[in-house]
């Protein structure tokens, strides 16, 4: 079988060898964290290691870790619970979890440039005095960072608390929900090399405990059902291994990432990078780039038929190919938002993984 090259980091990255040997050991226990007995009280205690280690790498009090399935269901106990409690104002550029969460919510307007346009934002949340304000910390196709510092500055200004989707910048950039002024980060283990299906809501010092599940005592009474030890821990040991790397990984990103664009536009010339404006913070794992004239949907396809595994954005679109939602909120018309695509890198990827994503677009592109 041929070997794939696996460049959709942002859509879930392979699991890390440390964290399968991990959770190997512990999959077949009987650890239910409730019980009062031996093994118990051995899963209460692995919960606790995880949520120190992930606390670690957010810049939270332990006690403010609350473990859950993954970030949609974070955003969703966020989104849902303000909407009892007065209005949401939501970036355009949000993940679907948050934009779907409350198709109610005010929007706040991007600028070309990708990044939440913070003049407008206060505008609008100035007249609006919503509950809630929430805003990524990276842009999951763009690989853009967002002004989360100061959009949380204006927030608390006028009365809201704010939310942050952090799932993309988690094991690129540092985190510190203090200096950031979040009152409420989400976070999956997935995207850092952690299991699919597991995920943390981590409090600021707000006061407030958004809860989405009823039924149970776990996780403090913030979410109720029996916690998946083995994940939780495998999502502890993933925030550890990103937090140690973190430095080493971001070199890396860079310098791939400097290859990719270079050889992108040496292959094709009138190609569009997205975010590629030196004023323009961007994580450097991720390049999302537009061929005119040239359908996302047709280059899957080719690279897929290559071997090469990226996508077009989110990978929370039903699987579909579909134009960017994103590049139409930064005001890219069908045809741009239609040939888009996005290559992420991560912890095992190589140089030779980058040289050959170049070879097959070189391919590809001698056939158009």
């Amino acid at each position: 079988m041929k070997k794939n090259i696996y460049l959709d980091y942002n859509a879930t990255a392979p699991m890390r060898p440390e964290v399968a040997e991990r959770m190997g050991s512990l999959l077949g226990m009987p650890l239910n964290a409730s019980s009062v007995h031996a093994n118990g009280r051995e899963g209460k205690r692995l919960i606790d290691a995880a949520r120190r280690q992930v606390a670690t790498l957010t810049g939270a009090d332990a006690n403010n870790v609350i473990f859950n399935s993954g970030a949609t269901e974070a955003n969703n106990t966020v989104l849902k619970y303000f909407a009892a409690n007065g209005k949401a104002c939501v970036s355009a550029i949000e993940h679907p979890s948050v934009l779907e969460a409350r198709p109610d919510a005010i929007i706040l307007p991007v600028t070309p440039a990708g990044l939440v346009d913070l003049e407008a934002a206060e505008n609008i949340i100035a007249e609006n005095k919503p509950a809630l304000v929430s805003c990524q910390l990276v842009n999951s196709e763009t690989g853009i960072i967002q002004p989360v510092a100061k959009l949380s500055q204006i927030a608390r200004k006028y009365g809201a608390y704010f939310h942050c989707d952090a799932v993309q910048a988690a094991g690129r950039i540092p985190l510190n929900m203090t200096e950031l002024g979040i009152d409420f980060m989400t976070l999956s283990s997935h995207k850092i090399g952690g299991p699919q299906g597991v995920g943390a809501l981590v409090l600021g010092l707000c006061g407030e405990t958004p809860s989405l599940l009823d039924g149970g005592g776990q996780e403090k009474k913030a979410r109720a059902g029996t916690e998946n030890v083995a994940g939780i821990a495998g999502f502890g040991l993933a925030a550890k291994l990103a937090q140690t790397d973190l430095s080493a990984a971001k070199d890396r990103a860079a310098s791939f990432c400097a290859s990719l664009e270079s050889g992108l536009q040496k292959i094709n010339s009138a190609i569009r990078i997205y975010g590629q404006d030196q004023d323009t913070p961007r994580v450097p794992n991720t390049l999302f780039f537009s061929i005119p004239g040239v359908s996302s949907e047709t280059l899957l396809m080719a690279f897929d038929l290559e071997g090469i595994c990226v996508s077009n954005g989110s990978a929370c679109s039903s699987g579909t190919v579909k134009p960017s939602a994103v590049l139409k909120a930064i005001g890219a018309d069908d045809t741009e938002a239609s040939s888009a695509i996005r290559i992420s890198t991560g912890w095992n990827t190589t140089q030779d993984d980058i040289n050959a994503f170049l070879s097959a677009f070189e391919k590809i592109m001698a056939r158009f």
